[in-house]
């Protein structure tokens, strides 16, 4: 299954909007459930590429995508699981342009 880029830069920005602009709590848990569900999809289309193939990016996104899916948020509180999500959603930005960038078919 391909996922699509478009849907996954939407939810990359609902998590990168200012502190000001976050949801609550409630809203926090869904972006990070979402952002799992679409990071899970995206990380294995990465991961479909040998390890001699991809870029240096891709294979550091995907060792962090795996390290910080296990290790959930650090700390407790709404402010935590916050910079949970945004952290999901960068190394969702850095797996997703790795496939924009790939030449000739390499990650």
């Amino acid at each position: 299954m391909n996922p699509d880029l478009t849907d996954i830069q939407r939810l990359i920005g609902r998590a990168l909007v200012p502190y000001s602009e976050r949801p609550d709590a409630a809203g926090v848990a869904r972006l990070v459930d979402e952002l799992i569900t679409a990071g899970e999809a995206l990380h294995a289309e990465v991961s479909t590429v040998t390890a001699g193939r991809r870029t240096e990016r891709a294979g550091s996104a995907l060792a962090e995508w795996a390290y910080f899916v296990d290790a959930g948020p650090t700390g407790r509180g709404d402010h935590a699981n916050w910079n949970h999500a945004r952290t999901l959603a960068r190394i969702l930005r850095s797996l997703a342009s790795s496939l924009n960038e790939r030449p000739s078919g390499v990650l």
